[in-house]
């Protein structure tokens, strides 16, 4: 179970990965659900959207 903003290293499955001048980038998926987007200088987190009943 992942808190807060930071997500356990060992919850997270490397999904993609590519070079860009800029430096790798890579796209992470955590088991909660959250992706991580890792560049050389930036970490996002996109939590998973919760589901809602109308």
């Amino acid at each position: 179970m992942c808190s807060g903003h930071l997500h356990d290293p060992l919850a997270l499955t490397v999904v993609s990965s590519h070079r860009t001048s800029g430096g790798l980038i890579c796209y992470l998926r955590c088991a909660c659900g959250a992706w991580e987007v890792r560049t050389p200088g930036t970490v996002i987190t996109v939590q998973p959207r919760r589901r809602t009943v109308d």
